[in-house]
């Protein structure tokens, strides 16, 4: 892109103007020339724009930050007036994205020498970076993200957990989100080192907008083909329970300036197992079986934690009570205890039915699965966890809990199981369910005749008939 190599070591910038017939022009700027307004416009053009319908009444400002190929970035100030609302006029800094960085992008939010609108000349000033950057925007976007301290350790923790993946966010009010992004970027870069951090508080509808962070209104209908991860701020979808916590600790030093207290003994970690060690060949051909490990809680305590999860009154409850199982047996392979009470309760699934929503039901069953029949390493689970794996997909009637079962790693084994089932299953709809004797039929069968269910309705029209027809000569007889 040469025509835009004299943007080096100054911020230019520039007015974009969206027609109401999606036309776009440059209408100021610093440039030099219109060869690198033409160039610069072709860049930023597909993010001029709002994707989303905007339902308010008062002017709306939009923040984006994009990073382009060849190492240049721009920062876009959307706004929308509901005087005009086909177009769209977007101010921009542009430049190197050594120069032009997310943290000053971020700054510029509330920057107030942004101009209103195009000089006569059409001239811009040329910036220097040091003069965009306020000094009160770090104090003053921290506390307000600590205000909102629940949605930034939630929305901290799915960044913790996809480090690499876009993530979208639902349920954000509009005035928090630059500050939202703010501390994320303070609390996660040192977590988060491959991150570029480019963002936009409002989707510009972009078919491939590359950036790593985006915030919706509504939810977006193209999604499932972009490998973005959307996420409702608002409807506990809450990532893993490490990365929960780990998101709060660090929401916690951030705020505080050191670690939250307890956070060495706090069980929402769990701890991975002990690595089991490299044995030497034995002398003899003799294999050495590996020793089970076995859990000291009681099967009282255990049909306790069971209870738990089966009387979850909402899906944290369940969260909270599938942590405390899966933490309780992360070090155990003899998980008998643990299926004999979840089997007693019913496996839990009405109250994971009732309560976890429907599209994160299934990771729910397949930690269930994984407390029962699972082991602190694939190659040690034991026997009777695979006989009653086999058992529970003859007989079970917990569908959710057997295709769980079956995903968890036994789906070879259970194969001609869950085939037999199927054929049952499929059987038994198919038989046709007998038909009711009529009224009629059970008058006449306490009278002893024996009326066929399904001919009971023609029986009653052949005694109608044959009582007209007596009636009819009984009375000419009489007469």
């Amino acid at each position: 892109m040469t025509s835009t190599d004299t943007v080096t070591t100054a911020v230019a910038q520039a007015l974009f103007h969206v027609a109401a017939d999606g036309s776009v022009s440059v209408v100021a700027s610093s440039l030099d020339g219109p060869g690198a307004e033409a160039a610069w416009l072709d860049l930023v053009r597909p993010h001029l724009s709002f994707a989303e319908s905007i339902g308010v009444s008062a002017p709306l400002r939009a923040l984006s930050y994009v990073v382009f190929p060849g190492g240049f970035a721009a920062v876009l100030c959307r706004t929308w007036d509901p005087q005009r609302p086909d177009v769209v006029e977007t101010h921009a800094l542009l430049g190197e994205e050594r120069t032009v960085t997310a943290e000053l992008a971020l700054s510029t939010a509330d920057w107030p020498d942004r101009p209103a609108g195009p000089p006569a000349d059409r001239r811009l000033p040329p910036l220097a970076a040091g003069d965009l950057r306020q000094p009160v925007a770090a104090g003053r976007f921290r506390a307000r993200a600590l205000a909102q301290g629940d949605l930034l350790a939630h929305s901290l923790a799915w960044l913790l957990q996809s480090p690499a993946t876009p993530i979208g966010f639902l349920g954000c009010p509009p005035a928090d989100r630059t500050a939202i992004l703010w501390a994320l970027r303070e609390i996660a870069a040192p977590e988060l080192p491959g991150r570029r951090w480019t963002f936009a508080t409002h989707d510009d509808g972009a078919a491939d907008s590359g950036f790593d962070i985006t915030f919706f209104e509504t939810p977006p209908q193209w999604v499932g083909t972009t490998g973005m991860i959307v996420v409702d701020l608002h409807r506990d979808q809450g990532a893993s329970p490490h990365n929960e916590y780990r998101a709060n600790a660090l929401v916690y030093r951030y705020e505080y300036g050191v670690e939250p207290p307890g956070a060495d003994r706090t069980p929402a970690v769990l701890a991975p197992p002990a690595p089991v060690p490299v044995l030497a060949a034995p002398a003899t051909p003799a294999p050495v079986p590996e020793p089970v490990l076995r859990s000291a809680l009681s099967f009282e305590r255990w049909s306790e934690l069971v209870r738990g999860l089966a009387g979850a009154r909402d899906v944290r409850a369940v969260d909270n009570a599938l942590v405390m199982l899966e933490y309780e047996v992360a070090k155990a392979d003899d998980r008998d205890d643990v299926r004999a009470a979840l089997e007693n309760a019913g496996w839990a699934a009405a109250a994971i039915r009732r309560h976890v929503p429907a599209e994160l039901r299934d990771a729910v069953f397949d930690r269930l699965a994984q407390v029962a029949f699972g082991a602190t390493v694939p190659s040690r689970v034991t026997s009777s966890a695979h006989e009653d794996a086999r058992r529970l997909a003859a007989a079970s009637g917990a569908t959710d809990v057997v295709r769980a079962v079956a995903r968890a790693g036994f789906r070879d084994e259970l194969a001609g199981v869950l085939a037999d089932r199927w054929l049952a299953e499929h059987e038994a709809a198919a038989q046709p369910s007998p038909t009711a004797p009529g009224r009629l039929a059970r008058i006449l069968g306490r009278a002893g005749v024996p009326v066929p269910a399904r001919g009971s309705h023609l029986v009653l029209l052949a005694v109608l008939l044959l009582g007209l027809v007596l009636g009819v000569l009984a009375g000419g007889v009489l007469w």
